[in-house]
């Protein structure tokens, strides 16, 4: 069988005629190349083909699911759709459950697919790669080079036992390095990347240059003395914060009682200067998308505004079950934000460094906190002392400690300025009083 949609259409009667009260299934099929790098030089190149039906079956509630990877037999595909069904009929049923989302019309989102990433070969994946090698070289000779590049198309189909019906193609193409640099026992490390959804907004050359010349920077890294200070957060790592505080807004989290934010809708969760916007419509953006995994409209939601939580990250079961409007954020996993959006304000990044006398500049990091907790631990492996509104010098063993929500709070400036990956705005913030443990 060739065509996705009747795949999926044929495997949503299987399942209802083996007695699912409601269906979906998720088809796929796309290609993907990935290079990687290892100390300079290509260690794996992988080209493939990847294929699979996802189908979920519901019998009172109760949830049955099965899939298959690999190609699209029809025998197979009705094999799985007899085993979601009957895994339905004897799952625990599961009251709160209402319905699956019905058929709508959705907005059209532009740059989702380029054909010329599919055009793509996989010399000139590998071209992309090196490229960024030369790149970090011509810095640094003797730098330690690795990481890789990536591209891939291919198209999906939904369809639902209420009529939903869905087909779309998708295409992305990135490259990343890891720059190590050594000199003596000294180590400096730096990361970066570029991707996009379509082949104009790709813009890898210099990566491996950048890289390079960060981590260059981090030599010579020394210990601070632990004390409450300032910390500015550049653009990956305030990405991370803010994407972290909408990723535990979502519903399931909040109904089983495991995130820190529950009860918490309605309630300052942030500073004022805080607001979020999670676009999945955004034109060309790394995770928009017309509709969620279940084939719910997405549409643009501000999730913080003006530190005020307004909203949870819902999908079909925690909306109904809730008695709240479903936002579109069902993945066939869970509930994800997509294109997180922040606010900007009126400082430069440079100012905001300038105007912090004393304090800590972290460039990158897992800042992810507890979901339950909300408790920030972090090792700070990419920062830097500010002393006298400068960047003095990089840091080591250095850790951080904050509640999620005090983190939040405590912010007092987003930068105007910003790097912009497709889809999303990452700024620079600075948070005050954030307990910094220096080791030493």
């Amino acid at each position: 069988m060739e065509n996705l949609l009747e795949i999926a259409r044929m495997a949503c009667e299987v399942a209802k005629r083996e007695g699912a009260e409601f269906v979906d299934v998720a088809a796929s099929r796309g290609r993907s190349i990935q290079v990687e790098l290892e100390k300079g030089a290509i260690k794996s190149t992988d080209a493939r083909w990847n294929f699979g039906v996802s189908i979920r079956a519901f019998v009172k509630g109760g949830l049955g699911s099965a899939s298959s990877s690999g190609t699209f037999v029809e025998a197979d595909i009705i094999s799985v759709a007899k085993h979601a069904a009957e895994l339905a009929k004897v799952a625990e049923p599961d009251p709160d459950f209402v319905s699956l989302p019905s058929p709508v019309t959705y907005q059209e989102v532009t740059g989702l697919y380029d054909e010329k990433i599919a055009q793509l070969s996989v010399k000139e994946i590998i071209e992309y790669a090196t490229s960024n090698i030369d790149s970090a070289l011509s810095v640094r000779e003797d730098a330690i080079i690795s990481g890789g590049a990536s591209a891939g198309f291919g198209e999906g189909a939904l369809v639902n036992s209420l009529g939903v019906e869905s087909e779309e193609k998708y295409s992305y193409i990135g490259a990343s390095i890891t720059a190590t640099i050594k000199r003596d026992d000294d180590v400096g490390v730096y990361f970066e990347s570029n991707g996009a959804r379509v082949l104009s907004d790709f813009k890898p050359e210099g990566i491996g240059a950048k890289a390079t010349e960060e981590a260059i920077k981090f030599l010579g890294a020394q210990h601070i003395e632990t004390k409450i200070m300032p910390v500015v957060f550049g653009p990956f790592a305030s990405t991370d914060l803010f994407y972290s505080l909408c990723y535990n807004a979502n519903a399931e989290d909040i109904q089983r009682r495991r995130s820190y934010l529950i009860g918490m809708k309605g309630e300052l969760v942030a500073s004022e200067v805080v607001t979020l916007l999670d676009d999945p419509l955004y034109p060309r953006g790394m995770s928009s998308q017309r509709h969620d995994g279940e084939g719910y409209p997405s549409k643009p939601l501000i999730v913080v505004e003006r530190g005020v939580l307004k909203s949870y990250l819902h999908n079909s079961y925690t909306a109904n079950k809730a008695k709240e409007e479903n936002t579109g954020h069902s993945t066939r996993g869970g509930i994800s934000p997509t294109n997180v959006r922040p606010s900007l304000g009126k400082l430069t990044a440079a100012e905001i460094i300038k105007d912090t006398k004393e304090g800590l500049y972290i460039n990158m990091g897992s800042l992810s906190p507890n979901t339950v907790t909300g408790e920030v631990s972090a090792t700070v492996d990419f920062g830097f002392k500010i002393e006298n509104g400068e960047l003095a010098y990089p840091v080591k063993s250095c850790l951080i400690g904050a509640n999620m929500i005090e983190l939040m709070k405590s912010i007092d400036a987003i930068s105007r300025d910003y790097r912009e990956e497709p889809g999303v705005v990452m700024p620079t913030i600075r948070a005050q009083n954030v307990q910094v443990a220096g080791g030493r």
